[in-house]
């Protein structure tokens, strides 16, 4: 799970409430940035930008054009946390603190940059890394997530018959309908890898399960060829915070939400519980699953 910590400007530069707004804007200059926290011995007291000095005359002081309160975040936060807080509060940079200490500042298009490391290019979608992070991040608030696995049939088939061109097509079409469905229920949807993907509810499994017919209902179609899509479902059954370490935990969804989605190929319905996986049939799954696992 990639933290703001990593990403983050360490050390920034930094501007006393009581200097003069000529001061600030020589500092922006000098270093090139965008922006300055205000520190007042020692303690964080907000946050002035190039635009804040505009039309401000240059002799009056930066407290008078101070935003505040200040906006900030933990180092430890992820980057999906940082994004979600910048668009709530429409800012385009956020302070990093820890114990009220400044640690470094965040900026938009840092956060952009780095966000583009963890999204796939052809989908849009976040990767397994952001779905790994998201699921961490609802088991550590008390959240038992319910995790969907989504498999496309007949993937590789597809592939042969039809070339790469139309299986990168269908992979997109399957993303744009899979991120609708999410959005309509108030979920997150992710590509995990390959022809795989995986939508996070966070809600009890028992208010998710009544709507996925409908998702494979869904008329998904590459030229004449129709998608079937075969579903894994893992997680959402606890009231409780789960024991044990939130990131093994995660892990431990994600294989048996995959497992679950390998052996609803096999049913009419298209549909399978983790708690359904065979455990003596465990390994010719993984290896349907997880190909060159050495399973």
């Amino acid at each position: 799970m990639v933290q703001v910590k990593e990403v983050m400007t360490s050390a920034p530069v930094t501007i006393r409430p009581w200097a003069s707004v000529r001061e600030a804007a020589n500092l922006m200059a000098q270093h090139r940035i965008g922006s300055l926290p205000v520190l007042e011995d020692g303690t964080l007291v907000g946050v002035i930008i190039s635009r804040d000095l505009r039309g401000v005359h240059p002799n009056r002081v930066v407290m008078d054009v101070l935003r505040g309160p200040p906006i900030f975040i933990s180092p430890k936060a992820s980057l999906l946390e940082a994004q979600a807080l910048m668009q709530e509060k429409g800012v385009e940079r956020l302070l990093v603190v820890e114990e009220g200490r400044l640690l470094g500042i965040l900026t938009k298009r840092a956060l952009a940059f780095a966000l583009g490391q963890g999204f796939d290019p052809l989908t849009g979608l976040p990767r397994a890394d952001f779905l790994r992070s998201h699921l961490e991040r609802l088991m550590d608030k008390g959240i038992d997530p319910t995790l969907v696995f989504v498999d496309l049939d007949d993937f590789g088939l597809l592939n042969k018959q039809l070339g790469h061109t139309a299986g990168d097509q269908a992979l997109k079409e399957v993303a744009s309908r899979l991120s609708a469905f999410a959005r309509k229920h108030r979920g997150e949807a992710f590509r995990y890898a390959g022809d795989e993907f995986a939508l996070v509810f966070p809600r009890p499994r028992a208010r998710v399960l009544p709507h996925l017919p409908e998702l494979l209902k869904l008329p998904l179609r590459v030229g004449e060829k129709r998608l079937g899509l075969s579903l894994g479902v893992a997680g959402g059954r606890r009231r409780k915070k789960r024991p044990g370490s939130s990131r093994a935990t995660a892990d431990d969804l994600i294989r048996l939400a995959s497992l679950a989605s390998t052996l609803a190929k096999g049913r009419p319905e298209k549909m399978a519980l983790g708690e359904e996986v065979n455990l003596p049939n465990t390994r010719a799954l993984e290896a349907e699953s997880f190909p060159g696992s050495g399973r």
